[in-house]
């Protein structure tokens, strides 16, 4: 019988397990998660603990109760010990024992697991039990009964720990155990070569809670109470999960059996603040109750995630100067002000952002940017450099004036002038005709009073080709 070598088999599946392993192996670090289950745990309360573990590494296997952190190109911002906390907390929170559960470090995940279970990786110490660790660290707790007697063969032949297998020649057990013995080896000598399958989370962003129709929740503060906690353990998952709220669909259940209530909130941009997405749900809520009062007590209310943007993590996040502090407060009460003004508008689309061009033009130097695109790379920048100051509304169309002595007549009646600034000369383009062809322009800003008094700042231009003022915009 022609038996392929050991090291023959390694390269063979490692060349097709993951290219770059050679690499990367050296500097993989897994740290295991145990539950100390040694029963199988709700699987959907187990997927959501998994799924709140990304906020520490993006690579994470799932095992049997067992979870397995690639840490390496984390491992600078946690510890092992206040990892163990956080993860506590976390456990905790979906029904686990945090009391129970174990940890353990290794270069692979065999190796952490064995470290987790047996709390040593020494060949020379562990038992021969760990035989099947070594194989399938994923899944093996206790040995059934083919593996029993498969240990029962081990012992009866003098083999007490793992090292003691070493004592008989590799081929001698591959021919005997075949690929049972080649997985052991593999995953024992080159386990950072194996490609482990990483998870996915595809649990659906919804929550939803439910209650007696006694308690008689009728109005909008009724419900925002019952909605606070939906919220905060959407909040805590997409934090996890490093995305924000776009979208968000309230079901409401009444009490009898009619249609459901279906209540969808856009956002203007990207929503993190938890605070200021329950602001906007009570805005919202208590519209639509003034709007479509409920003819029924609600019972029950799920809260579904639509759409979701890429959560972005600034660097004020992690400074603890006072003015990078009281920049990010402003930016926050500013990014609050336009969800509240994107709210009250019907269309996402009539909030935006206007962003300079390089156009000579005032009414073409400007595009609108829409907040509501998808684009991650989108930020409310202020404008920064030296720019004359321009008027806050520019006229879509220019308005005709004619100067009468000390007054400027409008279609509106006659403007008295308070004080004229010095002229700003705009030109150019002669050259490009679908930029609009050549324009001479001398801009002024005119203070004016009206009838009754009321003070406006007008920007007034003299078209030097026509000779006819313009009003373009008001201050």
């Amino acid at each position: 019988m022609i038996v392929e070598s050991h090291e023959n088999r390694v390269e063979r599946k490692a060349s097709v397990a993951r290219v770059d392993a050679d690499a990367q192996g050296s500097r993989q670090e897994w740290w295991c998660v145990d539950l100390g289950q040694a029963t199988p745990v709700n699987r959907d309360h187990f997927d959501l603990f998994t799924e709140s573990l990304f906020r520490f590494t993006p690579d994470l296997v799932q095992g049997r109760n067992r979870v397995f952190l690639e840490m390496s190109r984390t491992r600078n911002l946690f510890n092992l010990h206040t990892l163990a906390s956080r993860i506590g907390v976390l456990a905790g929170r979906y029904g686990f024992d945090s009391s129970v559960i174990r940890f353990g470090v290794g270069k692979t995940i065999p190796a952490a697991w064995v470290q987790t279970r047996w709390r040593n990786r020494e060949l020379s110490v562990l038992p021969m039990d760990a035989y099947f660790d070594f194989i399938d660290p994923l899944n093996f707790f206790e040995p059934d009964r083919a593996r029993r007697e498969r240990l029962s063969v081990f012992r009866t032949l003098g083999m007490k720990t793992i090292q003691s297998l070493f004592d008989v020649p590799k081929e001698a057990w591959l021919v005997r155990f075949g690929e049972e013995f080649d997985a052991f080896l593999e995953h024992l000598e080159h386990g950072e070569k194996i490609c482990w399958n990483r998870f996915v989370s595809k649990t659906p962003l919804v929550e939803k809670t439910r209650w007696n129709a006694e308690e008689y929740v009728i109005d909008a503060e009724g419900l925002i109470f019952r909605i606070k906690p939906l919220l905060d353990r959407l909040c805590e998952r997409l934090y996890s999960l490093h995305v924000s709220i776009r979208k968000i669909e309230l079901t409401l259940k009444l009490d009898r059996p009619v249609p459901d209530r279906k209540i969808t909130l856009g956002f203007t941009f990207p929503q993190t603040s938890r605070v200021l997405l329950l602001k906007l749900l009570r805005e919202k809520l208590s519209r639509e109750m003034e709007r479509n009062p409920l003819s029924d007590p609600v019972v029950e209310v799920e809260m579904a995630v639509l759409e979701t943007g890429k959560r972005e993590v600034t660097s004020t996040r992690f400074s603890f100067s006072e003015k990078d502090e009281q920049a990010e407060l402003e930016e926050e009460r500013w990014l609050e002000l336009i969800s509240f003004l994107g709210l009250k508008l019907k269309n996402r689309e009539d909030v935006f952002q206007a962003e300079t061009t390089e156009h000579l033009l005032p009414e073409k130097s400007w595009k609108r940017v829409l907040l509501s695109t998808p684009d991650p790379a989108l930020r409310l920048d202020r404008v920064s450099g030296l720019f004359p100051k321009r008027p806050v509304r520019l006229l879509s169309e220019a308005k005709t004036l004619r100067r009468m002595g000390g007054y400027l007549k409008l279609e509106e009646g006659l403007f008295k002038i308070c004080a004229i600034s010095e002229p700003e000369h705009l030109s150019g383009y002669e050259w490009d005709v679908d930029a609009g062809g050549a324009f001479d322009r001398t801009y002024y800003r005119v203070k004016v009073e009206d009838r009754d008094g009321g003070c406006q700042e007008w920007w007034v231009y003299k078209d030097e080709h026509l000779g006819k003022l313009k009003l373009h915009g008001v201050y």
